[in-house]
């Protein structure tokens, strides 16, 4: 998947977006543009903003948009 689709997913609105990487299970869950949860193995954060959602190192210190072309998206 590319940035962009996956950018335009999450802000859809229309699902939560889950996804295994690197032997941890991550769930997206996005409430509003401006509020969306994010939870990798045992961390969960909260941002206001999708920008930092697609480029904060969250998952073991890479981005969504480092690895958004190796996710199966459920």
């Amino acid at each position: 998947m590319k940035p962009d689709d996956l950018r335009q997913l999450i802000l859809s609105l229309t699902q939560d977006v889950t996804f295994e990487f690197e032997g941890g299970y991550a769930c997206i869950n996005p409430y509003n543009s401006r509020k969306i949860e994010v939870g990798y193995e045992e961390k969960v954060k909260t941002y206001s903003d999708i920008d930092e959602v697609m480029s904060d190192k969250f998952y073991h210190g890479k981005s969504l948009k480092d690895i958004c072309s190796q996710l199966q998206i459920d």
